[in-house]
């Protein structure tokens, strides 16, 4: 009897360890990431025959995994900055306005989206459009520190749960709090931002204690910087660092491209971005084993893949043809005719040809007197002959606001000590290497930093006076801070604020009406126009 128990016991141990093992089981997910489209919804060119990645390369590469493991085992997440950058996103924005769904919204729907972060440049082309994208998107459009100033809720979605192959994917979604910093507030009025850093744990935590993800993805449209609470622009690499419970951190923003391991105390956590333009996606790979609802044990990795030798979806380009169409015939609209090439070439050393245009045009604005602006072209001529819409793209590139602001000389001179600083230097990127125009003045490349700017006169050879307020034509983008060069000349943001006089259109609607109005326009005479004045380095 004994020994019959004792069977009986082991056969139980047995048996039990048996469906121990039985229960445990292997899931796996594939997640697809996008970020900075910038407007990269067709492959074929609006003028000529060249050809770009895009969204339909991307559609065809992952309807072909959905379609071996099936639609439950894939996530699709994008981490924002896609409704700005393209003719397209310019045109759907600004130009067709019917009402009707955004063309971001029905082709994210149609490639089945299942999160979209927003980014700062999508917030840049106002309410009329996010607010849009926000209502007719069937996904999570994700930004949990946007906060509504009125009820002091999130404007957005904070985040959302994904049932994907057997297991809870958490999303949360964090937008770049800097947006402040670089846009007009009237593109987000009645909201605020706050810093990333100060809520991903805090919200982590939330989801984790009510909702109990297999998976937690933080995807947020900042760079791989280890910035915190005091410098929050770049912060992937800070949130992987030290935001506990998370297993991916899908970043955006700087358009760089990485997949690098974090170990934050028990977890790893990847950090994945896929550089910009859809030159390249992120395909995250995600395995857990677990018994019951027990999450036994959990691996992640990473690849960045390259869009080119993927073939375009023949489904997508029927289904939205219609819509690139509109754009092509959009783009080649004529506007008006160049008598003579417009060199856009920059030379550091110098003004160019393109940069005297664009002064000219913030000039010519009622009541302005100097106009301070930085190339956003840097290469290239438009030649001679019939310009079309397409060319004010390569004109100017951002959908920035004119604004005419109050400045003293002392104040003007601050300014440009710290524009030409970084021209000497050679320090940032050409957007923030401004110049004036309106006067003449030299730059001294030997003197001592702070001293280099010597404003001989106005353009016109009046008196320039360091006591006299003038009205100064700026972009929005740098009026609101942008660049630093305001913080570095010693202008605070609040006072600059109460300097601001008037807010114009965007300058390449600017842009647009001026040529239009002119009908021809003659880059030679851009040296003959008095208005302008000139700039020079001396030793």
């Amino acid at each position: 009897m004994k020994i019959v128990k004792g069977m009986n016991v082991l056969l139980v141990l047995l048996l039990a360890g048996m469906m121990s093992a039985s229960c445990v089981r292997e899931y796996k997910i594939e997640i697809f990431g996008t970020n900075d489209i910038h407007g990269a919804y067709f492959s074929k060119s609006y003028v000529g025959d060249k050809v770009f990645p895009s969204l339909s390369n991307l559609h065809y590469y992952v309807d072909s995994i959905r379609a071996v493991s099936g639609e439950d085992g894939v996530v699709l997440i994008d981490c924002g900055d896609n409704l700005q950058g393209s003719n397209a996103s310019y045109y759907y924005n600004f130009e067709d306005t019917s009402g009707n769904p955004h063309l971001l919204s029905r082709i994210f729907n149609y490639m089945k989206y299942d999160a979209v972060v927003v980014g700062n440049h999508d917030l840049e082309p106002g309410h009329h459009v996010y607010d849009g994208v926000k209502e007719d998107f069937n996904g999570a459009y994700l930004a949990a520190n946007a906060i509504d100033q009125k009820s002091g809720n999130c404007y957005f979605q904070e985040y959302t749960i994904l049932h994907k192959g057997g297991l809870d994917v958490a999303v949360l979604g964090f937008t770049n709090p800097n947006v402040k910093s670089w846009i007009a507030p009237e593109k987000y009025e009645g909201l605020d931002f706050v810093a990333i850093s100060d809520m991903a744990q805090r919200l982590v935590d939330e989801v984790v204690k009510k909702e109990s993800p297999d998976v937690v993805v933080l995807a947020v449209h900042s760079g791989l910087g280890v910035d915190s609470v005091a410098g929050f622009e770049n912060c992937a690499y800070y949130l992987a660092s030290n935001v506990k419970g998370v297993d991916v951190v899908m970043a955006a923003h700087d358009h760089r491209k990485t997949t690098k391991k974090f170990y934050n105390g028990e977890d790893s956590v990847l950090v994945v971005e896929a550089g910009s333009k859809l030159e390249h996606f992120s395909n995250i790979t995600v395995s857990v084993k677990k018994r019951w609802c027990q999450v036994l044990d959990k691996q992640v990795s990473g690849v960045i893949v390259p869009t080119k030798g993927i073939p375009d979806s023949e489904e997508y380009n029927a289904l939205f043809d219609e819509d690139y169409k509109r754009v092509r015939d959009f783009s080649n609209m004529p506007i008006g005719f160049l008598t003579s090439p417009l060199d856009m070439e920059f030379s550091i050393e110098k003004e160019s040809p393109y940069m005297k245009f664009i002064h000219q045009l913030q000039l010519s604005q009622p009541g302005v007197d100097i106009s301070i602006n930085a190339p956003l072209a840097s290469k290239g001529v438009i030649p001679q002959g019939q310009l079309i819409f397409n060319d004010l793209f390569t004109l100017y590139r951002f959908e920035n606001l004119l604004y005419i602001v109050e400045m003293s000389g002392s104040e003007i001179e601050s300014y440009l000590e710290a524009a030409y600083d970084k021209r000497v230097s050679g320090e940032g990127p050409l957007y923030n290497l401004d110049s004036a125009a309106g006067l003449i003045y030299t730059v001294s490349k030997s003197a001592p930093k702070g001293s280099r700017v010597n404003i001989i006169s106005m353009a016109d050879g009046s008196a320039f006076e360091k006591n006299k307020i003038y009205k100064v034509a700026m972009t929005s983008y740098r009026a609101s801070g942008a660049g630093g060069l305001l913080q570095e000349a010693g202008i605070s943001q609040e006072s600059m604020n109460e300097k601001v006089v008037a807010v114009l259109p965007e300058i390449r609607e600017l842009l647009y009406h001026s040529i239009m109005a002119q009908g021809k326009i003659n880059p030679k005479l851009l040296d003959l126009d008095k208005k302008i004045g000139y700039w020079k380095f001396v030793k």
